[in-house]
């Protein structure tokens, strides 16, 4: 069983925050909650700047949370082909899968600041360098606050989750956080029935107003969230004008088979963020 199936693992559903309850409380199940993320946070290498190397387009973050806590990152700069900074179109904000850290995703968002875009990327709160507790719904919380940050500093906004990053971002854009476009690559439909609240559920945040703002990608070879995970979201969201992937050969996101399969999977996302370049 992967640390994903322990948190979706039955258990007693708890209630959603309310205005006054902590951020970092848990609503999965107090003890599986605290476990799962324990797990995941240990698979997730350490920080490491250095793998980032001497590039100078790329610069630390930081943002600090309405309850106080301050999450670190980095920003690649949109520049031209020389390397020379440019003004940028917009932004695009990843949110990272459970393993993931901030350095060492960075880079994988080249293309975007090549074509123009300032690129972020934030480790979650207790994972790298950012501060708090580990909690998936003070995740979420966080992520509203990020983008509506961003949202202040740029005019074109772009949003790609990645396996629990899209659950996240799923959460944010429906609850209405302002959006131009955004990729939700291998996202679980829903964890209500696993010891969550429905409100969390990616399936119930699609709506007319947003699917054709989406573009969702599951793979038949994901041996994390496998197709029965994954394909409600996907067909609900097809279902409401969203453009869906279910790629033969994608397995779990950064976990495909071959470089080919990566490098495909990764030109159809930049081409449908960059399609109306």
């Amino acid at each position: 069983m992967t640390y994903v199936a322990l948190l979706f693992a039955p258990a007693c559903v708890a209630s959603v925050e309310s205005e006054t309850m902590n951020r970092e409380s848990t609503i999965c199940g107090a003890l599986k909650e605290r476990f799962v993320f324990w797990m995941w946070s240990t698979m997730a290498p350490g920080p490491d700047a250095s793998r980032i190397g001497h590039n100078s387009n790329i610069q630390t973050a930081s943002f600090a949370t309405s309850d106080d806590r301050t999450l670190k990152g980095y920003k690649y700069s949109a520049h031209d082909d020389s390397g020379k900074p440019v003004p940028a179109k917009g932004y695009i904000l990843m949110a990272l899968g459970n393993a993931m850290i901030a350095d060492q995703m960075i880079g994988e968002l080249a293309d975007y600041a090549r074509s123009g875009y300032d690129a972020y990327i934030f480790d979650y709160r207790g994972y790298g360098n950012s501060q708090g507790k580990r909690r998936i719904n003070a995740i979420i919380e966080d992520y509203r606050e990020i983008i509506a940050w961003l949202n202040t500093q740029y005019e074109r906004s772009i949003l790609y989750g990645v396996s629990l990053g899209g659950l996240v971002i799923m959460n944010a854009i429906g609850s209405g956080a302002r959006f131009d476009a955004a990729v939700i690559d291998s996202s679980p439909s829903k964890l209500s029935d696993r010891g969550c609240p429905e409100t969390i559920d990616p399936v119930n945040h699609v709506s007319a107003a947003i699917a054709p703002k989406l573009l969702v990608v599951t793979g038949k070879r994901d041996q994390v969230l496998p197709p029965a995970q994954t394909r409600e979201l996907r067909q609900k969201a097809a279902a409401m004008g969203a453009r869906t992937i279910d790629g033969d050969n994608f397995a779990h996101p950064y976990m495909d088979r071959s470089y080919d399969v990566h490098q495909r999977r990764t030109k159809l996302i930049r081409d449908y963020f960059l399609r109306e370049d």
